[in-house]
């Protein structure tokens, strides 16, 4: 290859720390002990050391040798730029306490402004999702008071399906303003899914992180929000796409006998629904049926993640894999290593 193909990250993340959050709260917080987020279960993530993050990332590094630390894993990777995600302030929406979560995510997002952005680096913020309206009103002040390109939704501690009109309002702002909706796996109460039946770390994170997604992008998909909004940037990120064929003629054989009745917006497949949308879909390490996803729904719908610093990441090595592919062309990689992910967050 004659020149290295560009890439972006349209999926790292940041271990941000709750102590840099509490100093943007507002002040009527400021006795207030309780932690900004609910927790999970108590599982041992890296094996007791055994799957270290990668690049000298380590738990409780603060969010300035965070910042330089991504710096030089974009120089030594040849990355353009670098999306960055929250690993733990999506469930800021978990909260009952609408009030404390509404402000929470607004002390999260001038955090992420204030101290991880750079012209390479794009940190994406938090949303009480579970109060659509103060949802919204955070699209708009994050994005024009702040210059976030987007927000991160995870899958589980929502009241409804993604595509339920109840988060309306947060998809019109994000419309609106521009601001990317990036769908996002966790593990974290999985139990919504029900992977209180497992046993271990492996099959609880294995299972819940695409059946959190599935159930949205289905809910999405059937509700037809590319369809109502068709101005806004949505992306179903941290477990792969090469579900898409297999779950795609799925919900096209329930289209072909339902539609009429429970999915009105479809007036085409969702296969070809999702064709024709602007979604966006990452792609993970060593999916052995790429080029069959990319034939079925099209390089356009793909996006790369380095998934950097969580154990389960495959960073660099994904990524030289992608560059030397001999079943891509040079400018399916460009697309899917750099263009669709510019596209996806404005860069």
């Amino acid at each position: 290859m004659p020149a290295t193909i560009p890439a972006i990250d349209a999926d790292g993340h940041i271990l941000e720390r709750q102590d840099e959050i509490r100093k943007y709260l507002d002040s009527r917080w400021a006795n207030r002990e309780s932690a900004l987020w609910p927790g999970g279960q108590t599982w041992d993530l890296e094996l007791s050391g055994k799957l270290p993050p990668p690049y000298g990332y380590r738990r409780n590094m603060s969010a300035r040798e965070q910042r330089e630390l991504w710096t030089h894993i974009c120089d030594d990777d040849e990355i353009e730029k670098a999306v960055l995600f929250p690993t733990g302030s999506g469930n800021i929406a978990k909260s009952q306490d609408r009030a404390w979560a509404r402000d929470v995510c607004r002390a999260a997002n001038r955090h992420f402004a204030e101290d991880y952005m750079t012209d390479r680096l794009f940190p994406v913020g938090a949303l009480p999702m579970c109060d659509p309206q103060a949802a919204a009103a955070e699209v708009e002040y994050a994005t024009k008071e702040l210059g976030l390109k987007g927000f991160e939704v995870v899958t589980d501690g929502m009241p409804f399906g993604l595509g339920d009109t109840f988060f309306d309002p947060v998809f019109e702002a994000a419309e609106k303003f521009g601001a990317t909706i990036g769908v996002h796996g966790t593990r974290h109460w999985a139990h919504e899914w029900g992977a209180d039946k497992l046993s271990t770390f492996a099959e609880v994170h294995a299972y819940a992180f695409p059946a959190g997604v599935i159930l949205n992008f289905t809910s999405a998909l059937c509700h037809g929000v590319s369809v109502r909004f068709p101005r806004l940037k949505l992306g179903f990120l941290e477990i792969g796409a090469t579900w898409l064929p297999y779950y795609l003629d799925r919900l096209d054989e329930h289209w072909e006998k339902r539609a009429e009745e429970e999915m009105p917006h479809l007036k085409k497949k969702p296969s070809q629904t999702f064709r024709e949308s602007s979604i966006k879909v990452s792609i993970e390490g060593k999916e052995t049926l790429l080029r069959e996803t990319i034939d079925f729904v099209g390089a356009e719908h793909l996006i790369y993640a380095t998934d950097v610093p969580h154990w389960d990441g495959e960073f660099p090595e994904n990524l030289e894999e992608m560059r030397a592919a001999n079943n891509l062309s040079d400018a399916e990689k460009r697309a899917i290593l750099h263009d669709n992910a510019a596209a996806l967050f404005g860069l």
